[in-house]
């Protein structure tokens, strides 16, 4: 019994690990899908979400490579650039909404966009690809909190 409930704190406790804080004011807003993967984080006015485009990816996935970078400015519907430490970044406006997306480095698609360009809007951008580099610094990767549903 005893090992039994250390594995299950391990477990519970293993998705905190890496799970990111988002600036004051953010609040989680539950999705449909019971693991929280499509969960959004919003001060009303911007919102951070992850996305699954790479599901649809027909390639060999490989750490942001070209061919990679043309999918997913295909996918977004704007141009993806790579950074010298190959995370991939893209900005553009789609549908009145302005969107600025990162890829990390194992795939993740993280998402902020807002109605506004503003100030705030340069803000949240630079604090999303960031922390997704100080995260990785620590030994961490960088997530939002995933839920967890016994179904019975």
């Amino acid at each position: 019994m005893k090992y039994l409930f250390i594995i299950f704190f391990l477990f519970c406790t293993m998705t905190t690990v890496g799970q990111a804080v988002f600036p004051a004011g953010f609040k989680l807003i539950k999705g449909d899908n019971l693991s929280g993967e499509d969960d959004m984080y919003t001060n009303v006015k911007d919102v951070f979400r992850i996305h699954t485009y790479w599901r649809s990816y027909e390639g060999d996935y490989i750490w942001n490579d070209e061919k990679y970078r043309k999918f997913m400015s295909e996918s977004v519907g704007y141009p993806m650039y790579r950074t010298k430490d190959s995370l991939l970044w893209g900005t553009g406006k789609l549908d009145g909404f302005y969107s600025y997306t990162v890829v990390d480095w194992s795939g993740e698609i993280f998402e902020l966009y807002s109605k506004e360009n503003d100030a705030d809007f340069a803000t949240y951008s630079k604090w999303l690809i960031s922390s997704i580099r100080e995260y990785r610094k620590k030994g961490k990767k960088f997530m939002f909190a995933r839920r967890l549903h016994m179904v019975s």
